[in-house]
């Protein structure tokens, strides 16, 4: 099975989780570039409210097809409780071209649900894994154990 890691990080988090993902999975990655500046506290405050606005914003131009691949593994920081607004960009812009999905999510609390279910309309899929993980589980290392477990569900 041939696939893909998407992920937007603001603060690492998230990339973290991706680059953990493919080592294990021995797959394609792309980090989403936004070419809006979201570094520092008011940024931050900026990039909460765009989410909960469900603004979409401008990517660099991505290098994966999304369509090539049997697996697009998307992942998102949740910000005010939303998708971060660069992956609803790039699911917006390429949803049309998504074979399966499984989503993931990195959040500084523990509520994944509702970016989970927004993801799930904007890519019109349903994902066949997911996993939500909290800042504090990716800083003392303690997700890998979710991670494995995520794994295994892809690769079923």
């Amino acid at each position: 099975m041939k696939i893909l890691i998407v992920y937007y990080s603001r603060t690492s988090n998230t990339r973290k989780v991706a680059e953990e993902i493919q080592n294990n999975l021995d797959c394609d990655i792309e980090e989403i570039i936004d070419t809006q500046n979201r570094s520092g506290i008011l940024k931050y405050i900026t990039s909460g409210f765009q989410a909960s606005r469900k603004k979409l914003t401008i990517l660099e131009n991505i290098k994966n097809d999304p369509a090539s691949y049997d697996l697009l593994v998307i992942g998102t920081p949740v910000w005010a409780g939303n998708i971060s607004t660069p992956i609803r960009t790039y699911i917006h812009q390429n949803q049309a071209k998504f074979n399966n999905v499984a989503f993931f999510c990195t959040a500084g609390g523990s509520r994944f649900d509702g970016t989970f279910s927004e993801m799930t309309e904007l890519s019109g899929t349903s994902p066949i894994a997911r996993i939500g993980l909290t800042a504090k589980e990716v800083k003392d290392e303690s997700y890998k154990t979710k991670i494995t477990e995520f794994i295994k569900k892809i690769q079923i």
